[in-house]
């Protein structure tokens, strides 16, 4: 049995290369997969594996990537089942690796596999359970294809065109590189001594345990492993690694690559110190040697996150210098500083490697405070055993966290106080008068001592609380109660606690805060020396500050935010600076100046918030809010406190303002701000807009702050975004931010002007309020287009601004309320004229400065009254104006730009186009319009359906048609007509003929080939084009003879219009045609002339025009034209002449044609069939001397008549 199925495997395995295509190479090695893993019968022999796998080594080599990535599934599960399998795994693995045709799918499956068993394969060699040769291969297979790996590191990644693939499939990618970075990560952990690091707390990621298997476990004679040989070959992957890093410009990693590379190498220093001396230089080079890393900011950024975390481990101190100078060049010396006392404190220990679940309990935080509390209880000589005695912590000794955990609940009071009032100033303030009496405060202090819980409850809650938002536990069914807090005294502490303080409250030197039935919070400040209340409102400040930690875990920011900003306001901190030194505020010219730029800085108080707001801007954003609302409600209460006669005089200049302060705050926190954030990040983004948008007054230097944003290509959209939100939002600034936005809408910058334009198209120009300033500005851009200046019209006394100014009715309202209010409205008043100011000021900077001698120049000018035109086509009239009185250079941009515009407003319907083509509809403006009529009438590839097609076609020949006769007195107004000409009805469009042929050649013979080269369906065909020319007046116009001849010619020149039986049918007509046309016998003559096959065909028509007598019409040029064409058609006519024509006639013709008389007299004799009369006989035969000399003269006159007749006739032809 189990040899038929070794010989079925290896039928299926020798047919593999050979299969058709490569579903069935999949399909057979399917097959042989079924075979080998759940049909063989030899249990732990694996007899069918022994073999298959060399067969698969050999086919890995297809160019088939489902047929390799199926080997690598079935190798890898062959090497589960028996290690010693492992060594084909790697050999699979440095096959495809080698292969240049190998798909990038296939070749991170390889690596991923070899990673996980690398430390497999360490392991069986090491343990040596088989035999010395099976395990030496197996060792030299791994070392091989991690020789492989190490290649792939050393030239990738690698474009897709550099290696001939393309973005998708490429087997030198950056995911190949990662991957193959982090099996070189885990080789060189393999590969190295633990040494003592195992005891130590494990500074790698949490999900990485790199002690599990090394270099450590192989016993000093073993049969294959040599650790001295191993070790070397570790640090020689680490040197490869390193020297991938800071590698030449050329070859430098991108940024994801870099970081990774960065953040490996310091996992392997911290845990392989012995490598230290290869890779701090390295990370060290990245800053200093390595240019390109140097310039990008997240390597940078992780470079010094490494290179703290590694400055604060023991074995760094060596380096300690370089690292610390590369941290001070990178701005965070005070962290190397850290780092460094931190590096010389004790280590924790493990007494074990950590295993799974100590690194489980590592990522939910610190040491539960449970386990931490009966350790102690249960430890009497525990590192940190609770005293039996509580004893007050002694100031000069430091309390670290640990200790401050289990804590005696005096001890903690006791530290509280004495860290409390050792900074205070002595001597205490004589004549204390407490503001309440000792019972009530002895009440108030009960209530919030007891609210007071452990740090250790307090911490158990947070590590629960932590917990519950786990993902992974939120489908636990039972709920989870979070832990009570534990109070820090019981009653009787509390008890005692209270009175403590009660009693010696007079000897506590620090303001007293009470808080009434009615919210409100009163500050008793005792009557000492102005420099003891700034020392302790300063001292206050600085603790409230320090307390961020502690508040956002209470949920107290907002109360934390609010007494910083009151506590800021007071006069002691507000008016003196970090010296006591009292300030002086800058005169109100340079605190208010017309120039937003220029103001000075906050008081120091202000500046010191905003500063630690800027240091944060995503954790203390909130903070300088919460202080420009405090100080513009401060302003505003003064302002309607304070009555209007001590008002300061306003004007509509710049002159002294109570809100200076509030400017000058929000001026100083915007700058820090642009210069702190990432333009490149969109939460930096998102936090700039918030904070404008919640800013209580937008003033002159916000909108300065962001003009300047504007001109920076980084900021612009930022810029752009804010604006958009102050104008839809904020009326008071919606004119100059609107200002701001239209002036770049026509910036130089390309990318400026593009995005502003699509911010004002399409989301400011369609809110109503909005609209007529914004087309009033374009429209006055498009104007700037033409050489001559127009008067203005009805419709910009439409698009005029309307006034804003509003004024409040007080009706009845009390004195002090209409007074408030008027104070309200002069404020406001005011506000408005200082930002009207600033609108008018954008407003007065010419855009149109430039001049207009470029396409770009006159496209900047156009681009945003397009985009206008995209969303209302009533304002098309305007550029139509434009277009008739510009430049040729102009006129040239407006043809090109339009035509995207047109296509786009085609899809609403051509009705409202055509209509806007009345305003502007002159002789200089007819190009224009009918380049918009030929883009309108073009024939797109939509999928309508015919009807409707015919419907809107119809639609716009009638709005067409409405067009030229409303302009009929236009010169050459009928050139509109041109675009629609193919689908204008017979009825209309052949009376107008005579006026298409009016036009000038270049523009009638345009028409024409609109009509005989349209594809159908058409209004008109072009025989009846043709037969039209024939009935054209042509004494109505001198000329209108030789423009309907060249007309005529024209059409018979179109040999696809007009072939041989069409232009057949077209002589027949004009031959049967009553009257006969003047040009009919003229055409006759043409088409003989373009198709000669038609001589038998036109002689036919000579007979009918015999039977209707051409002799004896009134036209002589349609005789002269018969017996031209009976000439040219000869010998076809000859029958006709002798048969039918009578004697004179024929006469006539043998006298213009004396050249005919010899041909039909032979043709007359050797033809017996024809039937000549006597008379026609007598005109053949009359040849008599003095007859024949008469008839000669005759013959002569007669010929030189009809020459002269023909040359006049040829004369007025041409």
């Amino acid at each position: 049995m189990t040899e038929r199925l070794e010989e079925q495997v290896t039928a299926l395995l020798n047919e593999i290369p050979t299969a058709p295509n490569n579903a069935d190479q999949v399909e057979l090695l399917q097959r042989v997969e079924e075979l080998v893993l759940h049909r063989d019968a030899s249990g732990a022999a694996h007899r069918l594996l022994h073999v298959a796998l060399p067969f698969l080594r050999t086919i890995a080599h297809q160019r088939n990537a489902p047929l390799v990535a199926a080997i690598v599934a079935l190798v890898s599960e062959a090497a589960r089942r028996e290690r010693l399998f492992l060594r084909d795994l790697f050999e699979l693995v440095s096959t495809v690796l080698l292969l240049s045709h190998s798909s990038e799918k296939n070749v991170l499956l390889v690596l991923h596999h070899a990673t996980l068993a690398l430390p497999d394969a360490f392991t069986t060699v090491c343990d040596a359970g088989a035999d010395a040769s099976a395990l030496d291969e197996l060792w030299r297979a791994v070392a091989s294809a991690v020789d492989h790996v190490a290649g792939v590191v050393a030239s990738g990644p690698v474009a897709a065109a550099a290696v001939g693939a393309d973005d998708c499939n490429n087997n030198r990618s950056a995911a190949v590189f990662l991957r193959a970075w982090k099996l070189l990560e885990r080789g060189v952990l393999l590969l190295s001594s633990a040494q003592a690091a195992t005891v130590f707390r494990d500074p790698a990621r949490s999900n990485v345990q790199p002690d599990a298997v090394t270099v450590d476990r192989v016993p000093a004679e073993h049969r294959v492993l040599h650790a001295p040989a191993l070790e070397a070959l570790g640090a020689s992957l680490c040197e490869r690694m390193c020297q991938r890093l800071v590698a030449a410009d050329a070859a430098a990693l991108a940024t994801r690559e870099a970081c990774v590379a960065v953040n490996s190498l310091a996992l392997l220093a911290a845990v392989r110190p012995q490598h230290l001396p290869r890779i701090v230089p390295a990370l060290l080079a990245c800053h200093y040697d390595h240019a390109a890393l140097r310039r990008d900011r997240a390597v940078q950024s992780t470079l010094h996150a490494c290179l703290v975390k590694l400055l604060g481990l023991p074995s760094t101190q060596p380096w300690s210098a370089d690292v610390s100078e590369c941290l001070i060049a990178l701005g965070d010396g005070a962290r190397a500083a850290k780092a460094i006392t931190k590096s010389k404190q004790p280590r924790r220990k493990y007494v074990t490697a950590p295993s799974e679940a100590s690194l489980r309990r590592a990522r939910l935080g610190k040491r539960t405070a449970e386990r931490l509390v009966e350790s102690v209880e249960h430890d009497k000589s525990a590192k940190r055993a609770r005293p039996a005695t509580a004893t007050a912590a002694p100031g000069s000794e430091r309390i670290t966290h640990d200790a401050l955990v289990d804590l005696p609940s005096e001890a903690v009071v006791n530290l509280v106080l004495e860290g409390f009032t050792a900074e205070l100033p002595t001597p205490a303030p004589t004549h204390v008068k407490l503001a309440l009496p000792p019972s009530e405060l002895k009440t108030r202090m009960a209530a919030l001592l007891a609210r007071l819980a452990t740090p250790s409850s307090v911490m158990v809650r947070e590590t629960s609380l932590r917990r519950s938002r786990d993902p992974r536990r939120r489908r636990d069914s039972e709920p989870h109660d979070a832990p009570a807090l534990l109070p820090v005294f019981d009653d009787a502490a509390l008890d005692e606690m209270s009175d403590w303080v009660s009693k010696n409250a007079s000897t506590i030197e620090e303001p007293l805060v009470s808080v009434g039935e009615d919210q409100r919070v009163q500050v008793f400040l005792r009557p000492v020396a102005a420099a003891w209340c700034r020392d302790m409102a300063a001292a206050a400040l600085q603790r409230i500050l320090d307390s961020e930690y502690g508040a956002r875990l209470g949920g107290d920011d907002a109360l934390r935010e609010a007494l910083l900003c009151r506590l800021a306001a007071s006069p002691w901190l507000l008016s003196t600076d970090e010296r006591g030194v009292a300030v002086v505020e800058p005169p109100a010219s340079a605190a208010d100046g017309a120039d937003a730029l220029l103001l000075p800085p906050p008081p120091p108080v202000y500046r010191s918030l905003l500063d630690f707001a800027l240091e944060d801007l995503s954790a203390r954003a909130s903070l300088a809010t919460a202080l420009f609302h405090s100080e513009y409600v401060r302003v505003t209460s003064a302002e309607l406190t304070t009555p209007p006669t001590s008002q300061p005089p306003t004007t509509t200049g710049y002159g002294p303002r109570p809100d200076a302060l509030y400017r000058r705050a929000v001026k100083y926190f915007l700058d820090g701000m642009t210069r702190k954030m990432d333009m490149t990040s969109s939460s930096d983004k998102k936090l700039f807009g918030a904070v404008i948008a919640q800013l209580p007054r937008v003033t002159r230097a916000v909108l300065l702050a962001l003009e300047t944003l504007l001109r920076d290509k980084s900021g612009a959209v930022l810029a752009i975004t804010v604006l958009r939100d102050l104008i839809k939002e904020r009326q008071a600034c919606a004119r100059p931010a609107l200002a701001l936005l239209l002036r770049s809408t026509c910036d130089a910058d390309e990318s400026l002007r593009n995005t502003s334009i699509r911010c004002v198209a399409n989301q400011l120009y369609t809110l109503p309020a909005l609209r007529p300033s914004i087309e009033r500005y374009a429209v006055r851009l498009v104007r700037s287009l033409q050489e001559t200046n127009m008067p203005p019209t009805d419709d910009d006394a439409e698009m005029a601004e309307p006034s804003t100014t509003t004024t409040r009715s007080t009706g009845n309202a009390p004195e002090r309320v209409a007074q408030q209010l008027a104070l309200c409205d002069a404020s406001a008043a005011t506000q408005r004229e200082e930002l009207d100011a600033l609108a008018a000021s954008v407003e007065r900077e010419d855009p149109l400065a430039a001049t207009l001698d470029s396409d770009a120049e006159a496209l900047r000018r156009l681009e945003l009254y397009l985009a206008l035109c995209a969303k209302q086509p009533t304002l098309l009239r305007h550029v139509i104006v434009a277009y008739g009185h510009a430049s040729e250079l102009v006129r040239q941009v407006i043809f090109q730009a339009i035509e995207k515009l047109i296509k786009h407003l085609k899809q609403r319907g051509s009705a409202v186009v055509v209509a806007q083509l009345h305003a502007g509809f002159d002789a200089a403006s007819l190009s224009l319009i009918c380049h918009i009529l030929q883009l309108l009438a073009a024939r797109s590839s939509s999928s309508s359906s015919g009807s409707a097609v015919d419907a809107a076609t119809a639609e716009l020949v009638g709005r067409v048609l409405e067009l030229w006769r409303a302009h009929e007195s236009v010169p050459e107004a009928i050139t509109v007509l041109i675009p629609v000409l193919p689908s204008v009805p017979k009825d209309t469009l052949l009376p107008l003929l005579p006026r298409l042929l009016a036009l000038p050649p270049n523009r009638w013979t345009v028409a024409l080939t609109r009509i005989l080269e349209a594809m159908p369906p058409v209004a008109v065909s072009p025989v009846d084009l043709l037969l039209g020319l024939h009935d054209v007046d042509l004494k109505a116009d001198p000329t209108m003879q030789k423009k309907a001849i060249q007309a005529i010619n024209f059409c018979v020149e179109h040999r696809h219009a007009f072939p041989s039986d069409v232009l057949l049918h077209v002589c027949r007509v004009l031959v049967h045609a009553e009257p006969l046309s003047k040009l009919a016998l003229r055409t006759v003559i043409l088409s003989v002339t373009t198709y000669p096959a038609l001589q038998h065909d036109v002689a036919a028509l000579l007979a009918t025009l015999v039977a209707r007598q051409v002799w004896a019409m009134p036209e002589d040029a349609i005789w002269k034209g018969f017996v031209k064409c009976a000439a040219l058609v000869q010998p076809a006519s000859f029958s006709v002449l002798l048969e039918r024509l009578p004697a004179p006639q024929l006469a006539l013709v043998l006298r213009d044609e004396p050249a005919l008389r010899p041909l039909l007299r032979q043709f007359a004799a050797t033809e017996s069939k024809l039937s000549v009369s006597d008379a026609t006989r007598a005109v053949l035969l009359a040849d008599d001397e003095p007859a024949a000399a008469d008839d000669a003269q005759d013959v002569d006159m007669a010929s030189a008549s009809a020459s002269a007749a023909d040359a006049a006739t040829e004369q007025d032809a041409q």
